[in-house]
């Protein structure tokens, strides 16, 4: 039997575009370094692998969650921010499991 799994898309920042997430999205909790978030992140990701979530690393960029945000209606949040790359992690393993 084939479970369906649902995957989670982690949002990776990229170290030139973190300052930019902590402005656009400032009501979410930020480490205050890059470095500190990534340590954070990886950790996160690890724990989520290690429990069986089928968990994805998805690099935003702020300026294509500000337009997808607009595009879409939602409001630029760290709900939003979650849901992005959600989707983005649904669409990986679709394209993986097409091919």
């Amino acid at each position: 039997m084939n479970k369906m799994r649902h995957p989670v898309g982690i949002p990776w920042f990229i170290k030139e575009d973190y300052e930019a997430f902590r402005r656009l999205v400032p009501q979410r909790s930020w480490h205050t370094t890059f470095g500190q978030w990534e340590a954070a992140a990886t950790k996160v990701l690890d724990q989520q692998r290690r429990a069986g979530v089928l968990a994805f690393k998805v690099e935003v960029q702020s300026e294509s969650f500000a337009l997808w945000c607009l595009d879409t209606g939602h409001s630029v949040d760290r709900e939003a921010l979650s849901e992005y790359a959600s989707k983005f992690a649904r669409r990986l393993l679709a394209s993986n499991d097409s091919g």
